[in-house]
């Protein structure tokens, strides 16, 4: 476990969410979850365009949902980096629907993420509250692992990780970080936000959301993952939201 008394040295860890790009449910207004679904000609411009606005980033690894139109999102910022490690992990997928995926927005009043499993409880949708868990475990293994080894490498000040997920997935933890509905009641607030930051529903699929995590040093970490209910209360906060959707598209 890292120890939570050294001093912070400024060690960040840097945190790159990249939504995937345009899909034909999404313009069919189709209910997609689990479902694999490809990118329209629009979202493969759009994955383009992504990684010619990452050209300058040192990244060290992508971590990335597995499904297909996440893989055709990364493939260009990949294809120019042949080194570059990438993980698929099943546990950065959306929420899912169940038998509702590929059923018609329309069917549901999306007023509430909790919509589908209080509308529809009997098909096999992934309760919002599970989903918000699952989510965190995945999010505290891998901030966990990425410490772990900055700490442990010659680039002790710096290391720079790729999310590539869902809209709902970015959504969720962001609000999840500043405890704001509806993921309220995990863990209380552990961001600050920036004025970069602004809250939107969906990240665009040709830019990042950006969040910096501080005091690498002294994250507590077990078994390689973030204990997420050891950072309630703490001062000064570890996670930094310094870029979040863009100001027209603001809520």
């Amino acid at each position: 476990m890292a120890s939570q008394t050294s001093s912070d040295s400024g060690a960040k860890l840097n945190l790159l969410f990249i939504r995937h790009g345009e899909t034909q449910d999404n313009i069919d207004r189709i209910l997609q979850g689990h479902r694999d679904t490809s990118l329209t000609t629009k979202g493969l411009e759009e994955a383009k365009v992504l990684a010619q606005n990452l050209e300058a980033e040192e990244i060290d690894i992508i971590y990335h949902s597995p499904l297909t139109r996440m893989l055709q999102t990364i493939e260009p910022i990949l294809s120019s980096r042949p080194n570059l490690e990438h993980i698929p992990d099943p546990d950065l997928r959306g929420q899912s629907l169940g038998t509702l995926e590929g059923q018609s927005y329309d069917k549901l009043n999306m007023s509430s993420p909790r919509s589908a499993e209080e509308q529809f409880p009997n098909v096999g949708v992934e309760r919002f509250e599970d989903f918000v868990k699952r989510l965190k475990k995945s999010l505290g293994k891998i901030i966990g692992i990425e410490a772990l080894k900055m700490l442990s490498s010659d680039r002790k000040g710096r290391r720079t990780v790729a999310i590539a997920t869902h809209g709902v997935c970015i959504t969720s933890f962001f609000r999840a970080l500043l405890n704001r509905e509806p993921c309220d009641g995990f863990n209380g607030v552990l961001a600050e936000q920036g004025p970069e930051a602004y809250e939107v529903r969906w990240t665009d699929s040709d830019d990042v959301a950006r969040v910096e995590v501080r005091g690498v040093e002294t994250l507590p970490i077990r078994n390689g993952e973030l204990e997420w209910e050891k950072l309630e209360g703490v001062e000064p906060r570890r996670f930094f939201i310094e870029r979040w959707g863009k100001r027209e598209k603001a809520e």
